[in-house]
Parts: structure tokens; sequence; C-alpha cells
């Protein structure tokens, strides 16, 4: 190798770092956005279960039950929607792709986890056990964002690993209190998370 290819080969290595750090910060207002639906989404789901516990759901009517999956489906769609949203613009702010390769690796990633939860949260609902969808997911979403900071920096490895946590304690404890747990995780966890992305990135 002469000095030629190694000055392209350390260009290529700084272009692949710089791009996995902008890839951390896309989900910087995304993720403050999100905090707070859930926020909302479990104000609401306190006033729809009656209490803390997602088994509540199990005794409820079949109307009863469409309203607390339809609240969850559509925080999670607005949500999904927001961060679209914020990437794009992001991406044109910095005059590059929305859909770059590292994008694509992202969505890669995180979409069988995604998947692997949506196909759970159907199928255990119809069987009616509610009771564990908050550990579900957050060990799930947190499966998704620890391998997408595979390609980024160290920040998302670290709020996964909190949902791994956090769905852990509340699949074998923290059951009765679930909703509490999906409002700290869901809710507090992004916020804090986007509000150090905008401090450390500015965007």
């Amino acid at each position: 190798m002469d000095s030629n290819e190694a000055v392209e080969h350390l260009a290529t290595i700084r272009k692949i770092m710089e791009s996995a750090t902008k890839l951390t910060v896309l989900p910087g207002r995304a993720a403050i956005a999100g905090g707070v639906l859930a926020l909302v989404g479990s104000v609401i789901s306190y006033r729809l279960l009656g209490g803390l516990s997602f088994g509540a759901a199990a005794t409820m009517s079949a109307r009863q039950q469409c309203a607390v999956a339809g609240l969850w489906m559509g925080v999670a769609l607005i949500a999904v929607v927001v961060d679209i949203l914020f990437t794009v613009r992001l991406a044109k702010k910095q005059g590059r792709s929305p859909w770059s390769r590292m994008g694509q690796l992202a969505a890669y990633t995180m979409g069988p986890a995604v998947l692997v939860a949506s196909a759970l949260t159907v199928s255990l609902t119809d069987h009616g056990l509610w009771e564990p969808l908050p550990a579900i997911w957050m060990m799930l979403y947190g499966v998704a964002v620890w391998m997408s900071s595979l390609l980024s920096t160290r920040a998302p490895g670290l709020l996964g690993l909190f949902f791994l946590f956090a769905g852990f304690a509340t699949l074998m404890w923290a059951g009765p209190v679930a909703l509490v747990m999906v409002a700290l995780t869901f809710g507090a966890a992004h916020i804090v998370y986007g509000i150090y992305l905008l401090k450390r990135f500015g965007e």
C-alpha cells in the first residue's frame, strides 16, 4: 500500500465515522417528541385500565381492549412518522440523502426486533395475555436500539441497555406497575436521551 492508497483509506474511514456520528444525531428532537407522546399515552392508559397493570385489560370488554391496543399503536405510529420527518429535515439541512447506506443499515438492524414485537403483541392479546406486553416492548426495543449502536456512537447502546434491564425488571418483578415502567422508559428516558443529543450535537 503506497502513501496515496493510505490517504484514501483514511479518508474513507473518516467519512464512515462522520456518518455514524450523524446517525446518532437523528433521533434528538424525535426522541423528545416520542417521549412526550409516550407520557401522554401512559396517562390515558391509566384512565382506560383503571390502574398501573396491563393485566387489567384481560378482564375488559373487547371494545375497551381495542381502545388500549389502538392507543399504543397510534402512539407508536405517530412516533415513527415524527422520527421520519425529523430525519428527512436534518438530512436535507446537512445536504445528504435521508436514505443513505447508514440509514438503510440502521433500518435493517432494527426492523426484525420491531416485527417480532408486533407479532407477539397480536398473538398475546389474542390469547388474553396482556401483562407481559410492556416488558416485551421494552426488551425488543432495547435490542433494536442496541443493534443500531453498532453503526453509531455509544449513546444509543446505553439507551438500549437501559431498556433491556427495565424490560427484564418489569417482566420479573414490576408487572403490577408496568405502566410506570413504560412512562420511565419510553417517556422519560427518551426525553433525557433527546436532550443529551441536542446538547451534545446541537441537532
